[in-house]
């Protein structure tokens, strides 16, 4: 029952993730890009941990964690970037 459910959740990921690939192809500012590549990321993160519950395989949640850490990273580095010009 439970499984079916995460089935659910899981399709309603994938759709969200195209309405936020949608968003950071036509965004009109970075702003706006940004926000639809976290949202993406965070909907990427959301899929792993849930194919890990179904397939009962929880070493993906370490490849998730590790995935968090790297986007976390990245949007720091890319909103230094657009913030000051440079990331140094």
């Amino acid at each position: 029952m439970i499984d079916f459910s995460l089935q659910g959740v899981f399709l309603g990921l994938v759709i969200l993730s195209f309405m936020a690939l949608y968003r950071i192809i036509g965004g009109p500012h970075a702003s706006d890009r940004i926000v639809g590549v976290n949202v993406l990321m965070t909907n990427v993160i959301l899929a792993i941990i849930i194919l890990a519950h179904i397939f009962r395989n929880y070493t993906y949640l370490d490849v998730a964690f590790v995935y968090v850490l790297s986007a976390f990273v990245g949007t720091i580095c890319v909103l230094k970037s657009l913030g000051k010009g440079k990331l140094s």
